[in-house]
């Protein structure tokens, strides 16, 4: 039972952070990012999506790591 409980949590968490994920990707999100700036030599948009990219992926990796 107790299983079956820690597994509801982690899919639950998995679906928070695919909608977080879905969520910072929305393009009235992506274009306030939509601009000739750059950071380090990169658009901004591409930073932007980077980054986003870079953060689900260690918050699925953080959950996927707790879950053991």
């Amino acid at each position: 039972m107790a299983d079956a409980r820690n597994d509801e949590r982690l899919a639950g968490r998995l679906v928070a952070v695919a909608a977080l994920g879905l969520v910072l990707i929305v393009p009235p999100l992506l274009a306030q990012f939509d601009r000739a700036d750059r950071v380090f030599g990169v658009p901004l948009l591409w930073a932007y999506l980077y980054i986003v990219w870079a953060v689900v992926i260690a918050l699925v990796a953080v959950i996927g790591g707790r879950s053991r």
